[in-house]
């Protein structure tokens, strides 16, 4: 039997839809009341609106294109078509699927990493009316404060409002993005610092981003330009560019073609219907062909 603690965190988690339909509000509540649970809340919350994003899309398109248009043409600058890309809180993949039909260079790969599966299952359809087969694009459920992917192995990391509400988070995540880029992030988010005092009291209730630039220089990164996006969605959080130069590493160029026990370089091989580690007899589970690597969801099967 459930104790009494446990079944009221389930109650929480999943049961007060009142609550967590506000997706907004949801997180807002299991700050206060679960400070340490934070992805969690993200993850609850996003899945619960899978779908919400594309048809918000279809209802604003003119808008929405102005803003994956302008995004496109500053997110091409830094693609060649021999670059690996790792798009994070990829959501609903409209974003990223028309930012990079606007770009004239496509890259060789898309790594697309979504903490809901829900969001990321019903972005593929979107992805592949757009692209097709015309990009490699490999879907994952994840988190980004635990990559599941070789420190050093892809070119470009990218995000829109992905690290918005993870404000607590930035310096992990910030961590956690250089381990895997070996070159530069260009990052679609809101910027604090240009925002109205009105605005940045509402980013600091809600717990968003801010002091990128100090926090890149923590980690021995460099932001080379930050870019204010003239058609940012929100008023109250307008969205710049921020092109950052990755540390420099010494330690060799690796591949992204395997995955990896989240946040670290321990190989994952596919095998039936999971990925597994030799090393560790770890397995993480694959939901209708979209691996799932969250260090949660894993199970021990050493004799797999």
């Amino acid at each position: 039997m459930l104790k009494e603690g446990k079944r009221n965190e389930l109650q929480i988690t999943y049961g007060s839809k009142r609550c967590l339909f506000r997706g907004v509000e949801h997180n807002r509540f299991r700050r206060k009341k679960y400070p340490n649970q934070r992805s969690l809340a993200i993850e609850v919350a996003y899945d619960l609106q899978a779908g919400s994003y594309i048809k918000d899309f279809y209802a604003n398109v003119e808008k929405r294109k102005a803003y994956t248009n302008e995004g496109g043409d500053l997110l091409q600058r830094h693609i060649s078509d021999d670059s690996t890309i790792l798009n994070v809180g990829a959501g609903e993949l409209w974003t990223i699927s028309l930012m990079l039909d606007r770009a004239s260079i496509k890259p060789k790969k898309v790594f697309n990493l979504e903490i809901s599966w829900s969001r990321i299952n019903v972005g593929r359809k979107f992805w592949s009316e757009i692209h097709n087969n015309s990009i490699d694009m490999q879907p994952f459920v994840a988190d980004m404060l635990e990559i599941p992917l070789p420190s050093n192995s892809v070119d470009l990391i990218t995000s829109s409002h992905a690290l918005e509400p993870n404000g607590v988070q930035l310096d992990k995540i910030i961590s956690e993005l250089f381990r895997v880029s070996r070159d530069k992030c260009v990052l679609f988010e809101p910027h604090y610092e240009n925002c109205t005092t009105e605005a940045q009291v509402r980013m600091d209730k809600l717990g968003y981003i801010k002091n990128v630039e100090k926090i890149v220089n923590k980690f021995g990164g460099k932001v080379e330009d930050i870019i204010p996006v003239l058609n940012s969605q929100n008023p109250m959080n307008p969205t710049s560019c921020f092109v950052i130069k990755v540390p420099i590493k010494n330690t060799g160029h690796k591949s992204a073609d395997f995955f990896t026990i989240p946040g670290t370089d321990y190989h994952l091989e596919h095998k039936g219907g999971a990925f597994y580690s030799m090393d560790t007899g770890l397995a993480f589970p694959i939901l209708d062909d979209i691996p799932i690597l969250k260090m949660q969801t894993s199970i021990l099967a050493s004799k797999y």
